[in-house]
């Protein structure tokens, strides 16, 4: 049974109202900076297009940056949940196989969804300390997936050992620059090309030898 100390409003608490008015500035944030852009939005547009007043989203957020940490944030646990679920659900598998589902289920975060490419690519590179902050420290995370991968491929005499760091600092930089590039296209190719694409590039820079030109182990 409900608490009956507990006010509520229209059959709901006031925390679930607060938690329902939350969602909806998140959701209005994906729409606008996902398609007209951070500087463009204005925390008037937000709330207009949230239909919550002002005075309300005071009460949610601190300011327009607070909501773009928050909307990157929900970006990027779609992202590390995927990616993550993949790598569990191939543990035992070739390491070509990990590698194809950890990078399929990260693109299809991202690339699934124009509005969470742009944000991730686009809108939070360079907005201030903080977001940037929070960008690094997601592309650490998938950075160590890659070593992780890479070590585990060592342990089982699966691969040579690399510098795995470097190989994912550099297959990240290409991704940020091949998914930016199939953003702004007209046409645009389709997904499935550019994840293929992308799926080969970090196949190839796993496995190849480095006596044939890669990166040495550090």
């Amino acid at each position: 049974m409900s608490d009956p100390s507990v006010r509520r409003y229209s059959g709901r608490s006031v925390d679930e109202w607060k938690a329902a008015r939350r969602e909806r500035l998140l959701d209005a944030a994906l729409e606008l900076f996902g398609t007209e852009g951070y500087p463009a939005t204005s925390v008037e547009r937000l709330c207009a297009q949230a239909k919550v007043s002002t005075r309300h989203f005071y009460h949610e957020f601190q300011n327009k940056e607070a909501v773009l940490l928050a909307v990157h944030a929900q970006v990027i646990e779609l992202g590390v949940r995927s990616t993550g679920d993949a790598l569990a659900a191939t543990k035992d598998a070739p390491v070509r196989e990990r590698i194809t589902a950890a990078l399929d289920g990260y693109l299809r975060t991202i690339m699934t969804d124009l509005r969470r490419a742009r944000i991730s690519f686009v809108e939070v590179v360079g907005v201030s300390p903080a977001v940037e902050e929070q960008r690094i420290a997601f592309r650490e995370l998938l950075v160590s997936s890659v070593v992780s991968i890479g070590d585990d491929a060592v342990a089982r005499g699966e691969i040579t050992r690399k510098d795995f760091r470097f190989l994912g600092l550099s297959f990240m930089g290409a991704v940020n620059t091949v998914v930016y590039d199939w953003m702004l296209a007209d046409p645009r190719p389709p997904e499935q090309q550019v994840q293929s694409a992308l799926r080969d590039l970090a196949v190839n820079l796993m496995t190849a030898d480095p006596g044939a030109g890669g990166p040495a182990a550090g």
